[in-house]
Order: C-alpha cells, then sequence, then structure tokens
C-alpha cells in the first residue's frame, strides 16, 4: 500500500478538506452562540455527511444535528450521535419502521405535515412498541414542504390524539437564502419568527406544550440569535463548515473560509490561452444555491481564468492571459460555487493541514437517504 504524503501524490480529481479553515469556521459559529440565550445550534449534515465533523461541532457546543435523510441518520447513530432532527416526511412502511427502531435508542424527531402520514406513524410505532418524537413542518412558499400557518394549529389537535407519537413542536425555513443583502435577510427572517412565535403562544393558549422550534440555516447564523421574541430556537446551519464561493457574495457569509476544494491535474495546453483539466460534471458542482437552476460552475483557487466549461470528465479553462505557470501535470485546487452537493460525488475525503495530507475520511454518508 502506498502512503501518500502532500497533494502532489494524490491522485486527480480529489476532494480536499483544510482542516485549519474547517476547524476556525466551526469555532467562529460556535463562540459566537455561546453567548447567545436565542438560538441553539443543530447544524446540518446534508453536505458533509461526515460524523467526525459533527461530533468537532458537538464538542464545540452545537446541542444535536440536523439531516434530511433517514439512511443518515441509521449511520450517525451507529456512529454514536443520537439527538437528530429530520426535517423531511418519513413515509413508507419500511422507512417508519426503522425509524421506530431508531426511536427506540436515540432522540430522533421526524417532519410531518398531512394526517395521513401522521396515522401511519403512529399505526407503526404502536405494532413495534415505539414512540416517536415528531414536529411539524410550516409551509413557507415554493420549493418548501409543510402545512401553512393558518391550518396548523387545528392539525397539532388532531395530531396529538394518536398514540405512539410525541408531539415536539414545529419548525421552518424561510427564503433568507435567496437574499444577498444582510438588513433584508434580517428583515425576512424575524417576520417568519413572528410568525413562529405566535404560532406558539396559540398553540399553547390551546393546552398544548410546544418544546421544541427551530428554524435558521447558514445565510441567517448571525441572525437567528438576535431575535428577542423566542429562545433556543434551533438553527439549522450547516454548509458554513465547508463555505463555497456563491456564500461569499453573502453579507455575513463571507467570514467564513475555503474548507473545500476539488484537486485537478492540468492535462493539456492545446492554445497559449487555454488550458484542460481532469474534472468535469462528474466531479465537481455546477449549480448555485440561491437558483438551484442556474449554472455558474467553480472558481480557480490560484488561477485567474476567463470561463471554463465542464463535460462529464474534463474541463476547458481560457485563462485570462497566457500563462506558463499552468503546466501539464500540474496540480490546482478548485472552489466549488456549492459544497453540499459537490461532497457527495466522492468516496473519501483528504484531510489537509498546511499542504500535508492528515487523514483520509472516508465518506460512507454518501449516497444514503
Amino acid at each position: 500500500m502506498t502512503i501518500l504524503s502532500d497533494m502532489e501524490e494524490i491522485d486527480t480529481p480529489a476532494l480536499l478538506i483544510d482542516l485549519d479553515a474547517l476547524e476556525k469556521n466551526i469555532r467562529t459559529v460556535a463562540d459566537y452562540y455561546r453567548s447567545k440565550k436565542g438560538a441553539a445550534l443543530l447544524p446540518h449534515q446534508k453536505g458533509h455527511r461526515l460524523p467526525i465533523v459533527a461530533k468537532k461541532q458537538m464538542d464545540a457546543g452545537a446541542k444535536g444535528v440536523t439531516m434530511t435523510s433517514l439512511g443518515l441518520t441509521e449511520h450517525y447513530v451507529l456512529s454514536g450521535i443520537y439527538d437528530i432532527l429530520i426535517t423531511a416526511e418519513i413515509c413508507g412502511r419500511g422507512k417508519i419502521r426503522k425509524l421506530c427502531d431508531l426511536s427506540k435508542v436515540a432522540n430522533i424527531t421526524a417532519s410531518v405535515d398531512n394526517i395521513q402520514n401522521v396515522r401511519q406513524l403512529s399505526d407503526e410505532a404502536i405494532r413495534n412498541n415505539a414512540r416517536i418524537n415528531v414536529a411539524v413542518e410550516l409551509y413557507t412558499g415554493k420549493r418548501s414542504c409543510g402545512i401553512e400557518i393558518e391550518k396548523t394549529k387545528t392539525f397539532v389537535k388532531e395530531l396529538v390524539k394518536f398514540r405512539g407519537l410525541n408531539f415536539r413542536g414545529f419548525w421552518l425555513l424561510g427564503p433568507e437564502a435567496k437574499i444577498k443583502s444582510l438588513e433584508e435577510r434580517k428583515k425576512s427572517h424575524f417576520a417568519w419568527l413572528d410568525k413562529l412565535a405566535e404560532l406558539k403562544d396559540d398553540v399553547e393558549d390551546a393546552g398544548i406544550d410546544v418544546e421544541m422550534l427551530s428554524s435558521g440555516q447558514t445565510c441567517t447564523w448571525n441572525i437567528t440569535p438576535e431575535y428577542s421574541g423566542l429562545s433556543d430556537v434551533g438553527v439549522q446551519a450547516g454548509s458554513y463548515v465547508f463555505s463555497d464561493w456563491c456564500s461569499h457574495e453573502y453579507e455575513g457569509l463571507e467570514v467564513f473560509d475555503y474548507a473545500l476544494t476539488v484537486l485537478t491535474r492540468c492535462i493539456s495546453r492545446p492554445r497559449p490561452d487555454e488550458a484542460m483539466f481532469d474534472f468535469g460534471l462528474n466531479s465537481c458542482s455546477d449549480e448555485e444555491t440561491e437558483d438551484y437552476a442556474k449554472v455558474v460552475g467553480p472558481k480557480f483557487k490560484n488561477v485567474v481564468v476567463k470561463e471554463i466549461s465542464m463535460r462529464e470528465e474534463i474541463a476547458l479553462a481560457v485563462l485570462s492571459e497566457p500563462s506558463k505557470d499552468v503546466r501539464v501535470g500540474d496540480v490546482f485546487e478548485l472552489i466549488p460555487s456549492h459544497s453540499d452537493t459537490t461532497a457527495k460525488l466522492y468516496d473519501n475525503y483528504y484531510a489537509m493541514r498546511k499542504g500535508k495530507i492528515e487523514a483520509v475520511w472516508p465518506n460512507y454518508g454518501r449516497g444514503l437517504f
């Protein structure tokens, strides 16, 4: 077995984690939340899918984790992480049975927004002698599951009649991921938190306890805790651990360093202003989180280019000026446009520190749904 020591020896394309940047990003958020009572960190795992990173986040003060996948939930429970909010509705008898099994050994909360699904969860919980925690997802617009806020009180009154279920509270994600201005983002987010606070009071006035609330994401990491009308709101920030170049265009997110890069190698220089590389659509995402249908592509870390054109396994970079510094065989780092979807393309992460390989982390969470 060949033991690699630095990035020049890594077969490309490959996925790199800058450990110093990763740990700084985790520390930045943890230090901010340490003195805040308005919110608690429940970092989302849908991007990196690494229990070892989740444990770093929890060691720094996170109160649990968030994810959308039951398969990934099982992987995390087997890795010793037991406080999990699943921000997805669990449907299908097989998945609900698995949720019952996991609920017997871990503090898992699943999302609901439909009374038929509530009945299915209840039936399987009773059949499997389990008790399932549930939180109601609130509808916030296009591309959102959830129930409309004005219908939620009636829904909860029905939900709590079902045996085998434990109603915990509510969660929502607003449209703030589309808003680059910090002040406008704050205005939008606070408006949704106002609705959440009003709903909580209304449901509790009906004699139903609301134990938990969750709202917020990476783009509101420093906004949610400043809301004075609620306490301990679970913030599902996740992509801050890696960051990407698109998120740096949002006010308040430029504080996070690029911790995830794709290592690529120049394989051809067909013309003075052109260079071909061994990455493509199969190794680096080309969309951005503001609008998943918009194609933008990655950026080179230390090479200025006019444009990048990607095929499945190869990419052309048109250089801003003819450069002899880009030589065939040399390696370069790419900053993804979206780190979450790029991370899922690889079986392994190379954990780097100051250009040297410190560890290789298998991406066992890849492909778990």
